[in-house]
């Protein structure tokens, strides 16, 4: 939930792609679904019961990081889960309803990419205000999260990702895979896949791939060495 990009992959294709960056107990194991409103919702699920990102069905996506604008200092105990504020989306129609109506009074500051079709939106609360941009959604975006990375660190991640896709000529889900793992390469206290003192690291890579042919969510365990071996992938409407 700490290094998110978005990803035109033209017309209304795209990837949304998830490093997480976390404690070491809060690896994910598994991909899970529920039923939202009528439509399937898939997501991998955090041990604690939550998770960061999802994609319908009906293919929409969100996901979700940490912190709104700046670091903030936590005032415990929130009211909810930001893990269920991200489900409660799928509980309405469209992200203008769930905007306008989703109460967050008492609830962690974070940041949502939404992509619905032909809509991209950049949701940010603060703690106090919700603040709404639409995006364009043939252009590519990364963000990284404010509570783990100062200003300066979140300009050099950019600029890292923008370089690397700008290498590139024909961009598929699987180049920015690789570029979400080798972007800062050798830095570990700020780079793509960072690592700090084995306490905080990146833990997991996800992506949510759709395509006019296409739609898939991966989750990739950067756990263990042999983490190839350790990656899921689901075909959305698959699991019956």
């Amino acid at each position: 939930m700490c290094l998110v990009s978005y990803v035109s992959l033209g017309d209304e294709a795209y990837c949304i792609s998830s490093n997480r960056d976390e404690f070491l107990d809060r690896a994910t194991s598994s991909i899970e679904y529920s039923l939202i409103n009528g439509h399937k919702v898939y997501f991998p699920i955090d041990v604690k019961g939550g998770s960061w990102i999802f994609t319908s069905d009906n293919r929409r996506s969100i996901c979700l990081l940490n912190g709104a604008f700046t670091n903030h200092k936590r005032i415990l105990p929130y009211r909810m889960s930001r893990g269920l504020i991200m489900k409660a989306f799928f509980e309405y129609e469209d992200s203008p309803k769930f905007l306008h109506a989703i109460d967050l009074d008492n609830i962690e500051p974070f940041t949502m990419i939404i992509r619905e079709p032909a809509r991209l939106l950049e949701f940010r609360w603060n703690g106090s205000l919700k603040q709404i941009k639409r995006l364009d959604t043939t252009q590519h975006y990364v963000w990284s999260s404010c509570t783990l990375y100062e200003p300066e660190m979140i300009n050099t991640r950019n600029s890292w990702f923008h370089e690397l896709i700008k290498q590139e000529r024909d961009l598929t889900p699987e180049i920015v895979k690789s570029i979400h793992q080798s972007g800062g390469e050798g830095n570990s206290d700020f780079g793509f896949l960072m690592n700090r003192g084995d306490v905080v690291k990146t833990i997991s890579l996800s992506q949510i791939i759709i395509t006019a042919d296409r739609h898939e969510l991966l989750h990739k365990s950067l756990m263990n060495k042999s983490d190839d071996l350790l990656i899921q992938k689901i075909s959305v409407g698959d699991i019956k």
